[in-house]
């Protein structure tokens, strides 16, 4: 039952009709709480997840939900305290709950409303108390349709701190529309006197019903000494229909005109109550330990719905890594298999090659013999004999031959001419030793060997 100061900013209040219902959205501003929207209810009764749901949205954007408690289930006590200060107030209804209520105070529920101040310096609170198992059942009612409530007024409570501002008898029906659900409340002198609920049966009788119940309240209050000025003014609030039917009895019987009022549409008390909630003032029926289990629940659905998507968040991840990896599995190994093809084609590359330079080799030998044949026959002295032309690893040249004996000097010189013989632009040969003669007898032989003037094939290329 105590009062605390509320950090939301925003409340939602549902409002149940015949068929269907809504649930309007309030919003504080600084200049009060304004009316932001509503959702309709269907006729199955679900709240709609987008006013009703409690996920991580709240984190960042907290607020109130809030429903109403049918009148039908509790009872009203009004009760006069001598401080006017919240804290003090609530820990002092909490010790009057056991003088007060019908029932054992382990098995009700009760909320408090401030009405006015007294003239001593302390306040007149209406207590609110209902039998905790309809509290109870109305919250798991809620929960099923997905309204989990954080407070749970009651409207014809908050009908009669909101209307009633003035002396007199108020009568006030059930804005729920309860049949033969009423408030009777007494204020004489500025000052709040006995609040009850009364139940009043429907046709014509209502009116007599209702006044002899005040009858007996009016003796009580001559007795108390509060009602010594006659019975005050009557102020009915209530719908057209049963105004019509208690009126003129309670003119009758309070011998003046009846003031009638009209009840407030569900939008204003609606707002009434969103704003006493923002404000962290009006009663509330939800039990202490029940709102404490409710903030409990929705932070571990967020722990197990934050750990759940890590979780599946990891899966994703850990799949996706895996389908990556085998992804490029698949690239090496074609990729293998591509190299794979390379190195043949490369092997067959390198062994085409070395048949090409074998060819070459071979073209260029011949061409070189034949260079090398065409030159020492036409640079042959005459008195020179060519008996063999080797070639030796395909770069060295050796020719051997005879010559007489008086023309020896003709082997220098066609070593010499040898030397500096040059086809297609360039010498012939790199290096040409010099010739080694023999005489034998009436016949001289010689011999040299002439280096070719050539890059190796494999060198060249």
């Amino acid at each position: 039952m105590s009062q605390r100061k509320t950090r939301e900013n925003v409340c939602h209040v549902l409002v149940e009709g015949d068929k269907a219902g809504q649930v309007l959205i309030f919003e504080r501003t600084k200049d009060g709480v304004k009316e932001a929207g509503q959702v309709a209810v269907p006729s199955d009764g679900a709240v709609p997840a987008k006013v009703g749901a409690r996920d991580w949205q709240l984190l960042l954007k907290p607020r109130l939900d809030v429903a109403w408690m049918s009148g039908e289930d509790v009872c009203l006590r009004l009760i006069e305290l001598p401080t006017s200060d919240p804290a003090e107030v609530a820990s002092m209804v909490d010790i009057q709950l056991e003088k007060i209520s019908p029932l054992p105070p382990s098995q009700v529920v009760a909320g408090f409303e401030v009405l006015g101040a007294l003239p001593s310096g302390g306040v007149s609170v209406l207590v609110v108390i209902a039998p905790r198992a309809a509290v109870e059942a109305r919250l798991d009612a809620l929960r099923a349709r997905g309204f989990v409530v954080d407070r749970l007024d009651v409207a014809m409570a908050r009908e009669l701190a909101s209307q009633a501002t003035e002396d007199g008898l108020w009568i006030i029906t059930d804005p729920g529309g309860t049949p033969g659900l009423l408030i009777s409340a007494w204020r004489t002198g500025g000052q709040w006197r006995q609040v009850d609920v009364l139940r009043i049966p429907a046709g014509d009788s209502a009116g007599e019903v209702l006044v002899s119940s005040l009858t007996r309240v009016a003796w009580a209050a001559e007795l108390d000494g509060w009602l010594g000025g006659g019975v005050p003014r009557v102020r009915l609030v209530t719908g057209d229909a049963i105004g019509r039917q208690l009126e003129g009895p309670l003119s009758e019987w309070s011998g003046q005109t009846v003031d009638r009022r009209s009840l407030r549409e569900a939008r204003v008390t609606a707002a009434d109550t969103a704003r006493e909630a923002l404000a962290g003032r009006g009663l509330t029926l939800v039990p202490v330990e029940t709102a404490t289990r409710n903030r409990q629940a929705f932070v571990d659905r967020l722990w197990v719905r934050g750990l759940g998507t890590i979780g599946v968040t990891y899966l994703v991840l850990v799949l996706g890594y895996l389908a990556w990896l085998n992804y490029q599995k698949g690239i090496l190994e074609e990729e293998k298999v591509n190299l794979k093809g390379l190195a043949n084609h490369y092997t067959n590359a390198l062994r085409l090659k070395d048949q090409v330079l074998i060819l070459e080799e071979q073209v260029n030998l011949r061409f070189a013999a034949l260079d090398c044949w065409k030159v020492a026959v036409e640079k042959l002295p005459p008195s020179m004999t060519l008996t063999a032309m080797n070639f030796v690893r395909g770069k060295t040249l050796r020719l051997d031959g005879t010559v007489d004996p008086s023309a020896r000097e003709d082997v220098t010189k066609y070593n010499s001419e040898l030397t500096a013989v040059e086809v297609r632009g360039q010498r012939l040969f790199g290096t040409v030793k010099p010739a080694q003669q023999t005489v034998r007898g009436t016949v001289a032989t010689w011999s040299f060997e002439a280096e070719l003037n050539r890059l190796d094939s494999k060198e060249g290329k």
